[in-house]
């Protein structure tokens, strides 16, 4: 008798484990396509370094494809102080996936973001090396000094 007591609890724990891996399978969002960037666009197109000038970046190369804006995507902005032309760039590349040659960390945080621990790079407006401690103790230091 106490084996079939034992059975059952087992029985119905193995029947939970295994709906609950049928769910979380079935219930997965569709994979969406990737776009990838054009080769040749991990560069900023302005003049270095970025953190000085990404906010008057208007430059694309001749030709260069324009991905389609993500679905979803949150609307374009531009960050205060960016020039008409810049903006007026920034609104048509902003927010596709692709870190254009005029977007930096700055101006595009969804198409340029930095992932992980990586900072960005105040000269090429890339994603530069891994954050230290040393850099947070100089934030902190510099947000003291203003506040």
């Amino acid at each position: 008798m106490k084996r079939k007591l034992f059975v059952i609890p087992v029985f119905i724990a193995l029947l939970g484990v295994g709906y609950l891996a049928y769910a979380m399978n079935s219930s997965a969002p569709p994979q969406q396509n990737v776009v990838a960037a054009p080769s040749g666009t991990d560069l900023y197109a302005c003049k270095a370094p970025a953190i000085n000038t990404y906010k008057f970046c208007d430059q694309l190369a001749a030709g260069y494809q324009i991905a389609p804006r993500l679905p979803n995507a949150p609307q374009a902005f531009c960050p205060t102080g960016t020039s008409d032309s810049a903006c007026q760039i920034l609104k048509q590349t902003q927010s596709n996936g692709v870190c254009d040659p005029n977007e930096t960390v700055w101006s595009s945080p969804l198409d340029c973001g930095c992932t992980g621990a990586l900072i960005a790079d105040p000269f090429t407006g890339r994603c530069g090396s891994p954050a230290t401690v040393c850099q947070l103790q100089a934030q902190e230091q510099a947000a003291k000094q203003q506040g």
